[in-house]
């Protein structure tokens, strides 16, 4: 093999390598946040899980627009993506995403599918 053929392949590998190693690392330090802390902090292009109870659900084809609310106050959430079965208000959910200026854009969605419902007195 080449010389540099042999630099090149050994140069991809490092990238991929890097590139595993930054999207690991963000993960595992995206914090769980809830409506309350979300507001009264500075998140600004943060990474974030937010956490609390659907409200004002809306769907267009692919795009969920919703609000995560808690006892106190509630946030703006904008997903594309696949919508996940168990999505309606009520439900508990996770929303993964970046916090922009007034909203939470999420790309990933997980509803606690047995806890809340909007069928529950």
């Amino acid at each position: 093999m080449r010389r540099k053929t042999k630099f090149v392949i050994s140069a991809v590998g490092i990238v991929v390598l890097l590139t595993t190693l930054g999207t690991t690392t963000m993960s595992a330090s995206t914090q769980f946040v809830s409506p309350t802390t979300l507001e009264s902090g500075d998140f600004g292009g943060d990474w974030v899980r937010l956490e609390g109870v659907v409200d004002e659900l809306e769907t267009d084809q692919n795009t969920l627009r919703f609000e995560v609310t808690d006892q106190n106050t509630s946030v703006r959430v904008v997903y594309e993506g696949t919508i996940p079965e168990a999505m309606n208000e009520g439900r508990i959910v996770v929303a993964k995403g970046v916090v922009k200026e007034d909203h939470l854009v999420a790309d990933q969605l997980s509803v606690r599918a047995h806890e809340g419902s909007e069928n529950e007195n």
